[in-house]
């Protein structure tokens, strides 16, 4: 599960098509500062499924897609307040770096509907 958050996470950092350093940063201290219950495994292996799809420069489209579909197929895996964890974080991404734009809203969007769904 936490690869397919890291699949989300870099969806919404890369939405514009460009992933600067203050949105990795944030995502390392939103880990810190609100994720310290999965551990530092946990935390790394959401930065490191980040990292694989930045160094692919995988497309964010797909990214968001994978999440959605994994999170379609794993409700059950997603608390209301996991959800309300990812969706904090995934603001808090989105609003690094010049504040938040129209890709990264509408994926943010989505995201809120998606969730809203369950």
């Amino acid at each position: 599960m936490l690869v397919h958050i890291g699949y989300l996470f870099y969806a919404i950092a890369k939405a514009d098509k460009s992933l600067t350093f203050e949105e990795y940063v944030k995502l390392s201290d939103s880990l810190e500062k609100h994720w310290s219950f999965i551990g530092k495994s946990g935390m790394n292996e959401i930065k490191s499924s980040f990292n694989t799809l930045q160094n692919n420069d995988e497309p964010a489209s797909d990214s968001f897609k994978t999440f959605i579909d994994y999170f379609h197929q794993n409700p059950d895996n997603f608390t209301e307040e996991l959800k309300d964890l990812i969706l904090k974080t995934a603001n808090e991404i989105a609003y690094a770096f010049a504040k938040i734009n129209k890709s990264e809203l509408n994926f943010m969007a989505r995201l809120s509907l998606e969730f809203k769904k369950t």
